[in-house]
């Protein structure tokens, strides 16, 4: 029996070192970037404080009629471009600060200091969370060794970084977590689901696309993986049928985010649907679309700012190429997102340290990345060096770029001397 015991805590002890590595690493980092500073926390979140604001407008305020971040529509009505998918995540530690607000005796605001920390605490744990079920995803398809050090190559050596401790109120690393939870119980669901798993997918699946409609594309990624099972999409709808209360329940608790979400924009437009960007004149053009900047533009091109997905994307391509599962519908799910970025008004989608835009599918990246290092594993030592020289020069080169991030990255300045003068200075150890 003892033997069993150290057996099953062995077992999650790669998955809790994981979560307690990046989420107390992340909040340490954001109270670094803020130097204990948080009374300018909210000010300078920008298009994070959209995310944000539903909360002290729904609990303290009782205003959602004029937000502080929305588009203002007339005299007593403004819009917000984001949705409140976010907030919903958001609520445990919001309640958390207004807990501590009224301990300490802080302005009952919802922009206080107590509000700040366990905002930068939300992303930490999101952010810890997403790895974990990141590295489950990439465990199903490879060894654990290699699915771990994806993860943690991904987190350090991208963009998502930035998010998870410089702007922790932005969307990406809440949606990160969302679209590995909602992958990997997909794949959960295919092999016959505990209820747990049913509840999850569907709840998330709703959050998922609520928070960014754009996350709809990950939807093909878990109907291609049941298509392709050996019980065929039938089988994956009666695996969830087994658990018909806890689907019905799942539904409906999916649902209420988006009838709350209806309602304000009814409240504030008239209409059950409103999409906020219309309102600005902001949309996609899909005769202008332009891939190719958003991957090599030195104005925010993902290769670009996080050059470590040019080897994950390389080897993606010659996996699917060769019909290893699942690396085609992560495939499509990638080319879909750049595509439809790419027919964005602003394809560099504005403020933003590399394309954000990606950051969200970032769980299911570290499948092939994990094959990467699987194979490096298996190679001479004289690879498995290079390998990890290499790694260590993108992850110095994120950190760097990240160090030397300024608001010219995103604007016509960001030019590729400027891009090639910064990455001198971060290889002179400036």
């Amino acid at each position: 029996m003892e033997v069993l015991l150290v057996r099953r805590k062995n077992r999650y002890l790669p998955e809790w070192s994981l979560f307690m590595l990046v989420a107390v690493l992340s909040w340490r980092v954001a109270w670094a970037i803020g130097e204990g500073n948080t009374t300018d926390f909210f000010r300078q979140a920008s298009d994070g404080l959209g995310y944000y604001q539903w909360l002290p407008a729904t609990f303290i305020t009782g205003d959602l009629a004029m937000m502080p971040w929305t588009h203002l529509l007339s005299g007593d009505r403004a819009i917000s471009l984001f949705t409140l998918g976010v907030a919903v995540l958001q609520l445990p530690f919001f309640l958390l600060a207004e807990w501590f607000t009224w301990v300490f005796g802080y302005p009952d605001t919802g922009y206080n200091p107590a509000n700040a920390v366990c905002m930068m605490a939300s992303t930490a744990a999101y952010a810890g969370a997403g790895a974990v079920f990141s590295f489950k995803l990439a465990c199903r398809y490879g060894t654990a060794q290699a699915a771990l050090l994806a993860v943690v190559a991904i987190y350090a050596g991208s963009n998502i970084f930035y998010y998870a401790t410089d702007k922790v109120l932005m969307s990406h690393v809440y949606s990160y977590f969302l679209v590995s939870l909602f992958c990997w119980t997909g794949l959960r669901i295919i092999d016959g689901p505990r209820r747990m798993h049913v509840f999850l997918f569907i709840f998330s699946g709703a959050l998922m696309v609520l928070v960014r409609q754009l996350n709809v594309v990950v939807l093909f990624f878990p109907l291609w993986m049941a298509w392709r099972s050996p019980g065929g999409g039938c089988g994956t709808l009666r695996n969830m049928g087994r658990h018909r209360g806890t689907l019905i329940a799942a539904v409906l608790m999916g649902a209420v985010p988006w009838v709350l979400q209806s309602m304000y924009w009814h409240y504030i437009t008239g209409h059950w649907y409103a999409n906020g960007y219309a309102y600005k004149d902001e949309f996609f053009d899909f005769s202008r679309m332009v891939p190719g900047m958003v991957l090599f533009s030195p104005r925010n091109g993902w290769f670009v700012f996080s050059p470590i997905f040019l080897f994950v994307v390389g080897g993606l391509l010659v996996q699917a190429w060769r019909g290893r599962r699942p690396a085609r519908p992560i495939l499509l799910v990638l080319l879909l997102t750049l595509l439809l970025y790419s027919a964005w008004w602003s394809w560099w989608l504005g403020g933003a340290y590399g394309h954000r835009g990606f950051v969200d599918l970032y769980g299911l990246l570290a499948i092939p990345l994990a094959w990467l290092f699987r194979s490096v594993m298996r190679s001479s030592w004289a690879v498995r060096i290079f390998s990890a020289l290499l790694l260590y020069a993108l992850v110095r080169l994120n950190f760097g770029m990240i160090g030397h991030f300024d608001n010219t990255w995103y604007t016509e300045a960001s030019t590729w001397p400027r891009v090639l003068e910064a990455v001198g200075e971060i290889a002179a150890g400036k």
